[in-house]
This record gives C-alpha cells, structure tokens and sequence, in this order.
C-alpha cells in the first residue's frame, strides 16, 4: 500500500477578487471595475539569523497530521501523524490519541517504516480502526498490501483484524463488533501462469474484481457479501449501519478518474445491508469528490464534481444529496461561485463535508484561503452562513464531534508551520481555539520569511493572485533577486498553507538566501469561481503556455515596476507542470539566469503515449492528439522544445525513472535538445525507482542540494558579484 503521493491533475475553477487589504479596481472603457489588484506591503523585514535559518533536515524530517478522528464520546481526537527521521528510507506514519480534556497526547502505534490511513473509531467507542501495511506481528507481510488493524482504549491492545493476501483497499464500521471493507479477488483466469512469470499487461481495465466482505470481529467470520465483476471503491456506510455507499469502476486507476482512455465510467450505488438489494444513484455525478452521511442516516451527502462539457479536469464542486428512504435527490445552492474546495493532501479528497445535527460544515473555495460555510435546512431549501473564527481562511483539516460541539483542525500559513486545534462549535462560531499539538518544536528555533498574498492583472484581464515570499533582511527600496516557483496541475493551487513538500517548493530556502520568491496561481488554478470557461479552460487547446506565461510574466514585470525585484537576477523553480512552464519561460525569456526543471519537459508526444492520463489530458491541453494533428505538437507556440536552441538560461533536470503522471521520456527528450542544440549548462538527474513524486528520503536531499548548488552557481553567484 502507498498513499497517491502526487501533486495531482485535479481540478479547476474561476478565478474571482478577493477583497485585500489593499485593493484598487482597474476600469474598462464603460468605467466598471474590471480586476482588482492587492500590492505588495513593502514593509521592511527582520534579517534571519544563521541559526534561525530553515535547514535541510527541517525539510526532510519535518512532522505533519494528515488525518484525524473525534472519538464518538467527544473526550479524544486520534491523528496520524507523518514523519520521517535520519536512517530512514521514506517518510512513514505514525497513529496518535490526545485527550480534549487535559491535552495529554499517547503514542498508538510504534511503526517505522509503514503508511498509515483512515483512522475511524468504531461506533461505541470501543476500537479505533484504521489501514496500515506494517507488516503483520509475526513478521509477515509485504510491505505493499494493506491490511485493516485495531486498537482498543479498554487494555491498549494493537492487533491486525484481517490478515488477507490480496490485502483490503477500504474499510468502514457496520456496527461495534462488526467490519465492512473491499478486496481483489483473483478472476480465476490462472490456469497455465507461471508464477514467476513479472510480465505486465497494459490494459484499461481492471483484470481482477474488487469485492465487498464483512467480518465479524469477536469471531472473525468472514464473508463476501458481493459478486461483481468490477472493482468497487470509497465506501461508505451509514451510522445506523443500514447502509453502504460504494462506486463502482472497470477502471484500472483505482479511487481517481484518471484512466488511461478516459472512457471507463464510475457509477455511484447504495446497497441496503438488510435486504440486499443495490440501487444506482446520483447517475448526475460523473466525478464523486467524497461522501458523508448525516449523523441519523437519513442523507447521504455527496460532492458533484460537475465536469465541463471540454475536460474532466475543469469542474465546480456542488453538494447533492439522497435520501436512502425515499430515493430522492437534491442539487443544493451552495450559494457560493467558487463551489465547494477540495483538500487533497496526499492526492485524496480528505473530508469535504462534515455533517452536523442540522446540517454540514464544508470548505468553499477562496483562492489562496478557502473558507468554512456551515449549511443549515430550512423549510425552504439550505442556509449559508460563513463560519466564523480566528483561524477563519486557514483551516485544511477538520472534524466535528458527534454531539456538533467540537471542533478539531489543522490551522497554518504560508510562513507559521500547522498544528492541530480543537475549539467549540456554537451554531455558525468556532470558539476558543487552543493547540493540541506539539509538531516540531525544532521550528521553534526557526525564523520563517513572510508571506503576503498579491493580486495583478494578468492575461485576458483576469486578476491573478499569487503568494510573495520576502527576502531575508528586505529593506524598502532595494532591489532582490526573484525565483518563481511554480505549482504544478495546471489544475492546483498555492494555499496560504504551510507547503510540506518544501524539498519541491523550497520558499523559504530560498528567500532566507537573500530572494523575493513568487508562487503564481495562473489561469487553471483552482480554487477560484464556478464559471470555469472565464479562468480554466483557456488553457486548453494551446493556452497553457500563451495565457499561463502571460499571467507569469505579468506578475513578474509588475514587481519589477514596484522596485522590488532586479531583473538582472532571476530565476524559475519548478515540479510536474511547474517544470513545464518552467521549460516554456526559458525558451522565450533569456532574463532567468537559472532554472530547475523537475518532472516535467517541453514536448508532449511522449506524454500523450506513456502518461496514464496522458491521451484525457494532452489533447484537451493541445487541442488534438497527435495522430489528428501532427502539426500541432511540432509547433514551438505549443512544444518549447523546438526552441530548445533559443533557450540562455543554465538548467538543472530531475526525474523519477518509474513516473506514470508525466512520462520520463518528456524529460529526456527536453534535456537532450538543450543540450545539443544550446550552449548553456544543462544537467540531468535521474532518480530509480521513483515515481511522479519522490518517496526516497536520498532522493529528496538529492534534489534539494544540487538543486540550490545550481542556484547558488548560476543565480546567486550573479546576486553576489
């Protein structure tokens, strides 16, 4: 088992105004305002220390909550907590239980190389639950297969409930004593296979089907409760334990619609537990973003990511319900235009809705800092009232207790590392927050640079908005070096969140060096309104570099025109799609003095064929395959490595070898043609055994250290003559 460690190709919406601290309107010929603007500060900042300074170590070693649990009584919240310390080879987790009452905290599990999911206490309280490929007491187990294990508050026990050789893919509590959960089951088609025989068949369908079973607990009955011939995924079952939600796919790709073809379907169904009868529902909702149900079983919520009619990747996300008594549905007004926000920390939607007595909690999406909404029935329809808290816009995690009077959550910002809160929950408030966390006291030690949140206009009049990292030391009217960092997607977005994957976008490395460093959310970052058309989707057929440099550019010309940044001394940081913009920007502006490049390059054919999305995504990026259009992947506009000889700019190259999301051939071929055709410094670095983002703890120090080598070389070195 592996969490979907990747920056995922996921989402889209509009990019709306926020209000700023510092707002001005830019008007149209007509006077109305046309895209707002929210300048940088300027006011100076404190010069770090050495020994404030954030180190490698911090980055690699540092301590994250990805997932968490109020226990049914409301007295204790269980978090699994990531980390990684020296001597280790990935990062792993670890499960954690502190007390809501007196904030003492207890190690659950003692696991050192394992990944942990989904803690889920079962409903009496009596067990927590949860999924973990540490091996198995006697030492068995391989390390990938995930089995489900239990820990009981009464004598502290830790045990594996199942022991299953295919392992279990989901799991959920259908009463105290009992477990529900999915697992492949060989088809049967074994007969003559040598089984040493490691050849992979490529295909986009599941070769094997993922079926339901249950097991009791105090016996270990098992039983299989389906027969299907697909694989059923994201189960979820009903507190009265009358009912499980499931979707069902032929897809190979697992619990994403990120197929290889993009035309396998995934339906979403109710099965009645009592009677056995399965019923098809929410047939409207062609990409299911998670589901929860209300604490009295009576609606099922769940999250529509409504799709436009030109790519999977371009969506709202809308709340719809169903009611397992009636069979009746309800799209409900979010009344919000950037819909519902998504948290996807490891690649998962984490928690999307959280049901209350007389509603739900949901995240809505607010560019930089999505807010939380409580939704309350009426007679009428649903009421949305904005939460309201301290820690309001900077809050990626949560869970309410069962009686809806607790809160816990993870708060952060861009420059203050996250811990868990709890606080009360008083109708639409959230009251006295108080930490019940102590990650990383290390940091304590740390100075962090700070970071505001910018707007400026930027291609087709649309305000872009983007997160500025101030240099160390920052006196107004100096002038800095800058270094994009771009995210990747296109379809993601830089929160006002702490970034744990800083050995990808290492701000405050670089800003402590001396550096402005921006984080654009160009045109297809999500997060920013329901008419996808209007920010999305123009960078499609062609867009992603045309509109997406123009945003950058923009952004960039704009702080050199405040005084703040030398263009003299810049340079681009980028991973996945933020390598290929990063690729993009070389071709065209010899201004950069340096570049990295990770996991991404400048043509798009390889893509198309070794990607696992490649033929969903690419052609909606391009305009066509390039079976239909030739032309179109041989046009430099569109595939900057046919200028790979225009590019001036030293660049540094990383890739994993096993990378599935972008194909390794992209990068290959992108450094070969700088290489060859450009009398520039150019390095590649290849990683084995990597995937699309690197789980080897030497790898990621790898990347960090050749990669600031290769600044400090080609950029700072610039800075410092």
């Amino acid at each position: 088992m592996r969490l979907n460690r990747v920056i995922c190709f996921c989402l889209c919406l509009l990019l709306m105004l926020s209000i700023a601290v510092t707002t001005f309107g830019l008007c149209g010929c007509d006077g109305e305002e046309t895209v707002g603007l929210e300048e940088p500060s300027m006011d100076p900042v404190e010069k770090i220390a050495e020994d404030g300074k954030m180190t490698y170590d911090d980055v690699l070693y540092g301590e994250y909550a990805t997932n968490m649990a109020i226990s049914p009584d409301g007295k204790s919240v269980a978090w699994i907590k990531e980390f990684a310390h020296p001597g280790m080879d990935i990062r792993a987790e670890n499960v954690f239980l502190t007390s809501l009452e007196d904030g003492s905290t207890a190690q659950l599990t003692g696991f050192e190389q394992s990944i942990v999911e989904g803690v889920n206490w079962s409903p009496d309280g009596a067990a927590l639950g949860f999924e973990t490929n540490a091996l198995m007491p006697d030492g068995s187990g391989d390390g990938d297969t995930a089995q489900v294990w239990l820990w009981r508050p009464e004598d502290e026990s830790l045990v594996p409930a199942t022991g299953l050789e295919s392992g279990v893919e989901g799991f959920d509590w259908k009463d105290a004593d009992t477990i529900l959960f999915t697992s492949e089951v060989e088809s049967g088609d074994t007969e003559g296979k040598n089984p040493d025989d490691d050849t992979i068949q490529v295909s986009d369908y599941a070769q094997n089907p993922t079926r339901l079973f249950e097991m009791q607990l105090s016996s270990g009955e098992l039983r299989q409760i389906t027969d299907n011939d697909d694989r059923i995924i994201q189960i979820n079952v009903s507190p009265d334990g009358n009912y499980i939600f499931f979707i069902r796919t032929k897809s190979t790709m697992g619990d994403v619609v990120q197929t290889y073809s993009g035309e396998i379907p995934f339906t979403n169904h109710i099965l009645d537990l009592k009677t056995g009868k399965e019923v098809r529902i929410l047939k409207e909702i062609v990409r299911n973003g998670g589901t929860a149900w209300s604490r009295d079983s009576k609606t099922l919520y769940a999250v529509d990511m409504r799709v436009s009619d030109r790519s999977l990747y371009v969506y709202n996300a809308k709340v719809r319900t169903y009611d397992p008594g009636t069979g009746g549905e309800e799209l409900i007004d979010v009344d919000w235009e950037r819909g519902l926000e998504l948290m996807f920390p490891f690649g998962l939607p984490n928690d999307p809705v959280q049901p209350v007595e007389d509603g739900f909690l949901a995240f809505m999406a607010d560019g930089c800092n999505p807010e939380v909404a409580k939704f309350t029935k009426t007679g009428s329809g649903w009421k949305k009232e904005i939460v309201e808290g301290e820690h309001q816009g900077n809050m990626f995690l949560m869970d309410v207790s069962d009686d809806g009077k607790t809160i816990c959550y993870d708060h952060s910002n861009a420059s203050k590392p996250p811990q868990l809160y709890k606080a009360g929950l008083n109708g639409n408030k959230i009251e006295s927050p108080e930490v019940v966390t102590a990650l990383n006291p290390e940091f304590d030690r740390r100075s962090f640079a700070r970071c505001e949140t910018i707007q400026w206009e930027g291609s087709l009049g649309a305000s872009i908005e983007g997160l500025l990292f101030y240099p160390s030391g920052y006196e107004p009217g100096n002038k800095y070096p800058l270094v994009l960092v771009i995210h990747g997607g296109p379809f993601e977005c830089d929160k006002d969140r702490w970034q744990t994957y800083q050995w990808i976008d290492p701000y405050h490395i670089l800003s402590q060096k001396g550096a402005f460093v921006l984080a654009p959310n160009y045109h297809g970052s999500t997060g920013y309104g329901e008419n996808s058309i209007d920010f999305a989707e123009p960078v499609l057929d062609g867009g992603l570099y045309s509109v997406v440099t123009e945003d950058i550019e923009k952004g960039v010309d704009w702080l050199i025109e405040l005084g703040l940044v030398d263009e003299e001394k810049m340079g681009t940081v980028g991973w996945s799609c933020g390598s290929m913009i990063s690729n993009a920007l070389i071709a065209t502006d010899q201004r950069f003095k340096a570049a990295s490049c990770g996991a991404g390059g400048a043509e798009w054919v390889s893509l198309w064929g070794q990607s696992m999305f490649g033929d969903i995504l690419v052609p909606e990026l391009i305009g066509a395959d390039p079976v239909e259009n030739p032309a179109l992947y041989k046009d430099p506009s569109l595939a900057p490595f046919y200028d790979a000889a225009n590019v001036e700019t030293p660049v540094i190259m990383f890739q994993g070898s096993e990378d599935i999301n972008v194909a390794p051939g992209m990068t290959w071929i992108t450094f070969r043609g700088i290489q060859k055709h450009s009398d520039v410094p150019t390095e590649l670095y290849i990683f084995p055994g990597e995937g699309h983002v690197l789980e080897g703890l030497a790898h990621q120090r790898s990347k960090l250290e050749k990669e600031q080598e290769w600044l400090d070389k080609h950029l700072f070195q610039v800075y410092a003559e």
